[in-house]
């Protein structure tokens, strides 16, 4: 038994996992954004903290000011859902 396989076998292995497909798009794109600042059209500030994988989607996950979790649709990008990068 190997203890690990090449990067071939792990894009055509199912593994039963998230981590294939459109997550791994998803998260390339968004991974810089982590601890960044954005503020919506209300001028209210939120920091991304990372990617949430739901039962029925993906969500960006969003801090309010009082550090409240918020979750946005990975449908679009942060700035479809509003925000604008401020850092």
């Amino acid at each position: 038994m190997r203890d690990s396989i090449t990067p071939e076998e792990q894009n055509e292995a199912d593994w039963g996992c998230i981590c294939r497909g459109n997550w791994r798009n998803i998260v390339k794109e968004s991974e810089q954004l982590i601890g960044r600042k954005f503020r919506d059209d209300k001028g209210d500030e939120f920091y991304f903290y990372g990617l949430v994988h739901g039962s029925d989607d993906y969500y960006y996950g969003m801090l309010d000011k009082d550090g409240k979790p918020q979750l946005l649709s990975c449908v679009g990008d942060l700035e479809m859902s509003g925000l604008e990068l401020i850092d």
